[in-house]
This record gives C-alpha cells, sequence and structure tokens, in this order.
C-alpha cells in the first residue's frame, strides 16, 4: 500500500505542490509551473525524473495528450492522510462560531449558517453534516386529531428537531384513546434509534398482535405510518 514513506522528501513535496497547483486552477501541472511553485533550484530533467517516479506510482497521470500532470484518486488519498499541513483554529474564531450559531434556531439555519463560517474561514467549500434521520434518537412521539380520519404524528428528537405527520386513520380517534396510545408508543420506543424503531414496530406487529388490545395494535399502525413516511 503506498504511503509517505514510499516516496522521499522532495517527492513527498513536489506531490503536494502539483495537487494544490491543480486544485487551485483544475488544469494539468506541467513541469515548468510545478518547478516554479515548489520553490526548488533543480533541472528540468530532475523535475521530469520526480513526476515520472510519481507517475509509476500511480499517484498522477497525463490526461490524454497533454504534458501536464493531475493526481489520481491514490495521489489525492495519500495528500489528505500525510500531506496536507493543519492549522489550528484560532481562539478569536471559536468565539464568533460560537456567537454566530444560535441553539434556539432551527436545524437547516444552524447548518447553512456554520457552513457559510466555515467557508469564509477556509476560503474554500464549506460543507456542514447532520445525522441522518433513521440514525437520530428519538425522544417523543405525540397524536393529536386533525379531523374524522386524520391525526397529526409529531416527532421529537434528541437532538430538539420537531418533525410533523399527518396520518390518515381507518376510524376517528378520541383525544383520550391519542394521548394512550402516545404513552404507549413513548414508553416502548423512546430512545431508540428511529430505523431500530421501524424495524422493531413492524416485527412486534407480526409476532404479538394477538395478545395485543385493539388500541395497542392501532398505536402501532399509526406509528408505523408516520414513521415510514418519513
Amino acid at each position: 500500500m503506498l504511503n509517505e514513506q514510499a516516496l522521499n522528501e522532495r517527492a513527498q513535496h513536489f506531490l503536494k505542490v502539483l495537487i494544490e497547483r491543480y486544485i487551485r486552477d483544475g488544469q494539468p501541472v506541467g513541469s515548468r509551473t510545478l518547478a516554479k511553485d515548489a520553490g526548488m533550484e533543480l533541472s528540468p530533467a530532475t523535475i521530469r525524473n520526480v513526476m515520472a517516479d510519481l507517475e509509476d506510482q500511480g499517484l498522477i497521470t497525463s490526461p490524454h495528450t497533454s504534458a501536464g500532470r493531475v493526481p489520481t484518486v491514490h495521489g489525492y488519498r495519500l495528500f489528505v492522510d500525510s500531506l496536507i499541513s493543519l492549522q489550528p483554529v484560532d481562539h478569536r474564531s471559536i468565539k464568533r462560531l460560537q456567537g454566530e450559531l444560535d441553539e434556539k434556531e432551527a436545524p437547516q439555519n444552524l447548518v447553512e449558517t456554520a457552513s457559510r463560517f466555515l467557508s469564509g474561514l477556509t476560503h474554500m467549500a464549506g460543507v456542514v453534516m447532520i445525522p441522518r434521520h433513521d440514525q437520530i434518537l428519538i425522544r417523543e412521539l405525540q397524536f393529536v386529531h386533525l379531523s374524522d380520519m386524520r391525526v397529526l404524528a409529531i416527532l421529537v428528537t434528541s437532538q430538539g428537531e420537531v418533525l410533523n405527520r399527518i396520518v390518515e386513520t381507518s376510524r376517528r380517534f378520541t383525544r383520550d384513546e391519542l394521548e394512550q396510545a402516545s404513552r404507549f408508543i413513548n414508553d416502548h420506543y423512546s430512545g431508540l434509534e428511529l430505523d431500530a424503531i421501524k424495524s422493531r414496530i413492524v416485527r412486534e406487529m407480526e409476532e404479538y398482535q394477538q395478545n395485543m388490545d385493539k388500541l395497542m395494535r392501532e398505536a402501532l399502525s399509526i406509528a408505523d405510518k408516520a414513521l415510514q413516511d418519513e
């Protein structure tokens, strides 16, 4: 497996400079450009030899008939794993980010704010990810009566996110029935991941249906519809 030990210090430096230049310009990097950016007094022949060595190891390649080189997937991987120089974020920037992120904001707004801040700080594309819904723990599920045959399912995650889903039911439920159904679901499934709840509801509906009373079966059915839609 290729790693930084397989390259001498000069080859590592040239690979790092080539990738940084390619990321910046999006064009194949030639020997002359590489020599200028690298800041090393080397002959054109020496630079060509280093480029050939990098190409032989599958770290760079020459697209089409171009004289320049571009990084390969293996080259990028070595760059990311070993050659990037990371600078710690200064205390002022951390304080500024904390000031701009309001915990009361909707999760989507927080993600957008963090992404813009990250992009401005690094002068690169800022990508911020939140956990997928099926990996988020469910804190609470409430059912609210809307009309004769519709129920509003309110899902609250452990992250404080609130998701709403309207469910069509097979009959009209009273407020007391929906409150009992909510308590049943929360007592049995609160604290589990969304994906695990889905699987468990389906399994228990199949295995224990005869031993459940009618309201329990209907509570599982409403929850299953709400979560499957989500």
